[in-house]
């Protein structure tokens, strides 16, 4: 079981609503309110993917790793 959701991001992730993602589960709250539709293909996949992987591990360079999927998937989606 994922554990480490309270993680926090290298930097946090600001969007231009005025939204503040700081930890990995605000990343994964966020994603799953906005996009859950199932608009979101294989970037939304991927984030989350990287996001459930680093909640379980805890490691640095995994929660790293996830930071850098959801920003992807925010700028290709224009949002950052």
């Amino acid at each position: 079981m994922a554990r480490h959701w309270q993680t926090p991001l290298t930097r946090p992730i600001w969007l231009p609503d005025g939204d503040e993602l700081s930890t990995l589960a605000d990343c994964g709250r966020l994603l799953t309110q906005r996009f859950a539709a199932g608009e979101g293909g294989p970037g939304l996949d991927a984030a989350f993917q990287a996001l459930i992987g680093a909640a379980e591990a805890g490691r640095p360079e995994d929660v790293a790793f996830a930071e850098r999927k959801v920003r992807r998937f925010f700028h290709v989606r224009a949002l950052l």
